[in-house]
């Protein structure tokens, strides 16, 4: 049997949680055939031993490059579970051998050494950890094709949202200097919404939604909030039907994501929207700032 590899014997030496350190083991069992305490009660004595220069020049190629790649693995999926281990909250492991999801999320974080990559996926971990079935597979793929920099232009994306998943068409469209100073800002523009959508952070393609028969509609940006009413002198719409604006809406997956993010809310933004977003037959009667 193989040595603890030194990046999960530090994870041992960790101060952590009841419930995270019944997780960590959990993981690391998985992966090495046996428990930290197993390592720790045999005495993990040939990794302490030196190996001389002659050793390492005579050992073939393969198998150094094979030795410094599955060195970097076990320091990622380490840095990551160390990561996870603030936000366990279950004290009972319910993860099967079958859940796709966790262990594909497992084997991704192995080859993930960026901090901010590894400090979301760490959070994906724990929260199917503590929920198994929470997330679902098209999000484990689309992390599989995020980086860093598509991550943070997700995060600057989401600036934008309405009704927790929308972003109104008519933003991209600058019909004002106002909003194209607002996307400029936040690094966002069609061509980079389109990079998402491939992604699969936002659905493909423009979305419209209906509403039949209400009397109200109330918009959401943050924790601000516009309420709309049914003008009854509009004869146009005299049953109070809603055809919303059309919008871009964040996929599944893109939903599932955002949560373990930290969007910006923009004042400006939010100015333009009580101006701008308009559908037949409602008014504004109250924004909650």
């Amino acid at each position: 049997m193989e040595n603890l590899p030194e990046p999960l014997k530090a994870i041992s030496k960790a101060t952590l949680s009841k419930a995270a350190d019944k997780f960590v083991d959990f993981v690391i069992t998985k992966y090495t055939g046996k428990s930290i305490k197993v390592f720790e009660a045999e005495g993990d004595i040939e990794a302490d031993k030196v190996k001389t220069k002659w050793e390492l020049l005579e050992k073939p190629f393969w198998l150094q490059a094979e030795a410094a790649k599955m060195g970097r693995q076990y320091a990622n999926l380490g840095n990551t579970l160390v990561k996870s281990s603030p936000y366990i909250v279950s004290d009972e492991n319910k993860i099967s051998n079958d859940n796709d999801f966790f262990w594909g999320v497992i084997e991704h974080a192995k080859s993930i050494s960026d901090d901010e990559m590894q400090e979301l996926i760490a959070k994906i971990i724990a929260g199917e950890y503590n929920t198994p079935g929470a997330y679902n597979m098209s999000t484990l793929q689309a992390i599989k094709v995020l980086g860093r920099n598509e991550m943070r232009l997700f995060e600057s994306a989401c600036g934008l949202i309405v009704n927790r998943n929308q972003i109104p068409i008519q933003v991209f469209r600058f019909s004002d200097d106002k909003i194209e100073e607002v996307v400029k800002s936040l690094g966002v523009d069609y061509e980079k919404l389109s990079i998402m959508q491939g992604l699969g952070l936002f659905l493909p393609g423009r979305m419209t939604a209906s509403l039949k028969g209400v009397q109200g509609f109330e918009l959401t940006y943050f924790d601000k909030k516009i309420l709309f009413h049914r003008d009854l002198s509009n004869a146009k719409n005299p049953d109070g039907n809603i055809n919303l604006p059309g919008f871009y809406s964040l996929s599944p997956a893109g939903q599932q994501i955002l949560q373990h993010l930290n969007p910006k809310y923009n004042d400006d933004y939010f100015q333009w929207i009580k101006q701008h977003y308009e559908f037949g037959g409602f008014k504004v009667v109250s924004k909650k700032e």
